[in-house]
């Protein structure tokens, strides 16, 4: 994703879940295997992951999609580490001032 930003919809539960996307392609399958092994480090998708089973539902949207949903896991973190290489949707700084 241009952005380097991607969120992990989990469908029907109208949660998000974000995380860098720079080496996605590379990372999708260890992030994967982690969530199948049960050793993802995010508490909260790993157990959506796990009860949902075979029924999973999940999706991928772009930090422009999300930036100013403030209900997402993680987003404050996100928006201040992509500070400098993202936009919001109105075109100014995705960043809170101080």
């Amino acid at each position: 994703m241009a952005s380097g930003v991607y969120a992990l919809a989990h469908i029907g539960h109208l949660r998000l879940y974000v995380g860098d996307a720079s080496a996605i392609k590379k990372l999708w399958p260890l992030l994967l295997e982690q969530l199948n092994s049960g050793t993802y480090p995010n508490a909260a998708l790993l157990d959506a992951w796990n009860r949902e089973g075979d029924k999973r539902r999940f999706s991928f949207h772009t930090l422009k999609d999300i930036a100013t949903d403030r209900a997402i896991i993680g987003i404050e973190r996100l928006l201040e580490e992509t500070k400098d290489i993202t936009k919001d949707i109105n075109g100014t700084s995705a960043r809170k001032k101080p």
